[in-house]
């Protein structure tokens, strides 16, 4: 915006004298404004924040900043998943370095480098009706304020429930696509989230899509982006590179970043080779490495991290709720749904290729069983559990 903005909250000034005395404190603009008072109760509050993405990592630096739960209260903060680079442009507590860690936990700590006073508990934990032994009858009765900040409807409808339920006040907000909303909702003095109705959601969180899909849409949605990914972003990036090196990876380094350059390249490289060699067989063994990576390697991977008996810190059962436990897939050609798999997988590359496809699926099905692909290598990871995190930056 080229010119000023004019914000008028003059509904929020005291209607009552107030003490404006200045103490040499960080928050004296405010005490100036709205009393000694109201700053002693900010730092009273309890408060319980539902989500810290994009909003959350707005809300909880506006605690900090204010003074929330800075002296005998808390800020209660929870999210059950992590950080990854698509979050970066608009989750803005967060860097490159927080890429797979807690959203809940680093948003915490963020928020206490920026107040050290502020006592700020995370929780990696859905909050719903399998969760009411962690956020039970105590923990809600113990709350003066409920925030949400969650991007699914079925999540701000059970806290708003939670809240008419032990009569909370609930400051509600949330995000649909370019469009946003904010209600305060008081118990007995207005209407509650679930009084009204949000338009239906059109997209699927990245984040759910890729760590917890628990729905035939989401599903269906991954299915879809993968396919776009392997049929048609590879082969039509392989055209625009034999069209014109130079121009390509200019454009390639000015839009994404260094992995994912390298990471382009390679698959052009790869598609390049196959196309020397000419050969179908090379087309059926990256449908089976592909089939391997998605349903058998990664998965394997993933329990090697958390397995299915993994209790997260608040002694709950990691894999509950929304999160179910995968289970490996190992190839097997006399399974119709593997070979129809490689089948289709091969006959797509071998097309965009121009590389003449099988139809016979006896002679494909023998081919695969004699085609052999890298075995099982597992993935060196490093993780680290919450306390030694918090040791960590707490150091730094």
């Amino acid at each position: 915006m080229k010119q000023w903005l004019h914000f008028d909250i003059y509904e929020t000034l005291p209607r009552e004298a107030v003490n404006q005395t200045t103490i040499g404190s960080r928050h004296d603009d405010q005490i100036a404004i709205y009393g000694q008072e109201l700053q002693e109760k900010l730092g009273k509050v309890k408060l319980f924040m539902v989500g810290a993405g994009a909003l959350g990592c707005e809300l909880i630096k506006a605690f900090a900043l204010m003074g929330i739960g800075c002296t005998d209260g808390a800020v209660h903060c929870t999210d059950n998943d992590n950080i990854e680079v698509s979050n970066l442009n608009r989750q803005f507590l967060f860097r490159a370095n927080n890429v797979g860690h807690s959203k809940s936990e680093t948003a915490c700590v963020i928020a206490k480098g920026m107040n050290p006073k502020l006592n700020c508990t995370d929780y990696m934990t859905r909050v719903g009706a399998d969760t009411e032994a962690v956020f039970n009858d105590e923990f809600w009765e113990s709350l003066d304020f409920v925030v949400n900040a969650v991007d699914n409807i079925h999540a701000r409808l059970y806290v708003d429930g939670r809240c008419v339920w032990y009569e909370k006040p609930l400051l509600e907000s949330g995000t649909l696509g370019t469009k946003a909303n904010s209600q305060m909702v008081v118990p007995h003095k207005t209407q509650c989230y679930g009084d009204s109705q949000d338009p239906p959601e059109e997209a699927i969180p990245m984040c759910t899509l890729r760590n917890f899909p628990n729905q035939i849409e989401h599903c269906i949605e991954w299915g879809r982006d993968k396919f776009n990914e392997l049929f048609v972003d590879t082969p039509g990036d392989l055209k625009s590179f034999l069209d014109d090196k130079t121009a390509f990876i200019k454009n390639l380094k000015d839009n994404q970043t260094s992995a994912g350059v390298r990471s382009t390249l390679e698959r052009i490289e790869s598609f390049i080779e196959m196309k020397k060699a000419n050969s179908y067989k090379n087309c059926l063994v990256l449908a089976k490495e592909t089939f391997n990576a998605y349903y058998d390697h990664s998965i394997r991977d993933l329990l090697s991290i958390f397995p299915k008996d993994h209790k997260d810190k608040d002694g709950q059962p990691f894999w509950s709720g929304p999160k179910r436990a995968p289970s490996p897939i190992t190839f097997d050609a006399n399974d119709s749904m593997h070979i129809g798999f490689v089948m289709t997988y091969s006959n797509l590359i071998a097309t965009a290729l121009s590389i003449q496809t099988m139809s016979d699926e006896a002679a494909f099905t023998k081919l695969a069983k004699e085609t052999e692909v890298a075995a099982y290598v597992p993935k060196k990871i490093v993780v680290k559990t919450p306390e030694e995190e918090k040791e960590a930056a707490n150091n730094n």
